[in-house]
């Protein structure tokens, strides 16, 4: 017996009475770090706060023509993220404890090079950005890029101003009941939406300097139907949906916005089955075509406004009319690339994700998979 097993493992010391095999030495592992390769027009930038671990708040960079993982950023706690207008740079406004979490607060913009994922610059800010879900709506860039906007709430709500030329914060805006940052497109000027049924529009010069505050006419009832915060932004028109399933169009290029009547997305049929706008991320807008897509879930009723879908609704917004519906499960937040060959890309939350279907009047599933995450509640394309 011993000797079919010494042949079978012929290398062995003796030592004290036993039988030791010897290990033969291992080679030398080396690490390497694989370059990301060039973005395709269909890259998505995942957001994920890790609520099941606060502190290790991820970006995830998928390829979304395969959804395979391209490359993984860490993001602190609570964080929120943005891109540059021309994707060269993400940015991630977050939070760092002394004790991991608890301690000393430390909070900074990382700025990283979407190209390689690695870190640019850290630019100091003070504890205040809001500890949110990630959201479209609580931190934009200015449409040249060179002013990042932060929503803040401590709890009192604010804007900051930050340049990223000159890496520091130049300017903090009280926007006292309002909450939400949309840029315009033609001119340095943000809005955001109010708690009293109005925007607040700021206008800020050359250097960030705030020289402008106005408010606009109250446009809807935040008691009786109440706005999402995230937009869609077509130059400086913002479309925002209603709790209740109404579309509401807002100008931000003057000094004070101005609301265009809001039109029903759903019918009378429709609105006796409850059907209703849900999610994080209930609103896409492909820009050229002026064609929307909205998650929508029937039953609703109060609180159901962050219910998952469980259809996709097509919009021409031009026409104000839906031009096909369908079915999804448990879809939380939608985002389409731009360009001649758009796609829409619908992801779940409680197991992460994405279905991709092929954009245009009527959507064709293209492929669907799992994707990393816990608790992912923003998508962003390139």
């Amino acid at each position: 017996m011993l000797g079919r097993f010494l042949r079978a493992c012929p290398v062995f010391l003796w030592a004290a009475g036993h039988v030791l095999p010897v290990q033969a030495e291992l080679p030398v592992e080396q690490i390497t770090v694989a370059q990301l390769p060039p973005a395709s027009p269909y890259r998505l930038y995942f957001t994920d706060l890790a609520l099941p671990h606060l502190p290790d708040g991820r970006l995830y960079v998928i390829d979304g023509r395969t959804l395979k993982l391209e490359g993984v950023l860490s993001t602190g706690s609570f964080a929120q993220t943005t891109l540059a207008p021309d994707r060269s740079e993400i940015y991630a406004v977050t939070t760092y404890f002394s004790k991991l979490n608890r301690g000393e607060r430390h909070e900074e913009i990382d700025v990283f090079d979407a190209a390689t994922l690695k870190l640019k610059a850290e630019i100091p800010y003070p504890a205040r950005h809001v500890q949110a879900l990630p959201s479209v709506a609580t931190m934009r860039t200015s449409a040249d890029g060179r002013f990042i906007l932060i929503q803040n709430a401590t709890p009192a709500t604010s804007v900051s101003i930050v340049d990223r030329r000159l890496e520091k914060m130049v300017a903090e805006v009280p926007t006292p009941g309002c909450f939400g940052v949309y840029p315009a497109k033609s001119v340095n000027r943000f809005a955001t939406l109010c708690g009293d049924g109005t925007m607040l529009t700021v206008t800020y010069d050359k250097d960030g300097n705030p020289i402008g505050k106005k408010k606009s006419a109250r446009f809807f009832d935040p008691d009786d139907d109440a706005l999402f915060t995230p937009g869609a932004q077509a130059g400086d028109v913002y479309h925002f949906l209603s709790f209740k399933g109404n579309w509401q169009s807002v100008n931000i290029a003057q000094e004070a916005a101005v609301a265009e009547p809001f039109w029903p997305m759903v019918t009378p049929k429709d609105a006796k089955q409850g059907w209703r706008p849900g999610g994080t991320q209930p609103l896409a807008l492909h820009v050229d075509s002026g064609i929307a897509y909205v998650t929508m879930h029937p039953k609703g009723a109060e609180g159901s406004h962050k219910n998952p879908a469980h259809e996709i609704w097509v919009f021409d917004v031009a026409g104000k009319t839906r031009l096909s519906r369908v079915k999804a499960h448990d879809i939380s937040g939608l985002a389409v690339t731009q360009g001649s060959t758009p796609r829409l890309f619908a992801f779940a939350i409680e197991r992460p994700a994405i279905t991709v279907f092929e954009g245009g009047s009527r959507l064709k599933k293209v492929l669907s998979g799992s994707v990393p995450g816990d608790t992912p509640t923003l998508l962003e394309t390139q």
